[in-house]
């Protein structure tokens, strides 16, 4: 996954949300745009607020992903 923002300072939320997955990530500042860019594979998306649904998704996907561990049962 790959977020490119134009200002850490303005967006420093989306870059936090990004490291908290503790997905593989990259952070790159790009003073040349003028919204926030997330790649993730196929997915390209554009602005804070599209940028924050699709989070929302990937947050509740991962949270199940380590909630059915198969260690949790014996």
């Amino acid at each position: 996954m790959q977020l490119i923002l134009p200002d850490l300072k303005e967006y420093a939320v989306l870059d936090e949300r990004v490291k908290s997955l503790l997905i593989p990530s990259e952070i790159i500042i790009n003073t040349t745009i003028n919204k926030p860019q997330l790649e993730d594979g196929e997915h390209f998306i554009e602005g804070q607020k599209k940028i924050n649904i699709y989070l929302d998704k990937l947050e509740s996907f991962t949270k199940q992903w380590y909630a059915c561990r198969c260690d949790m049962f014996p």
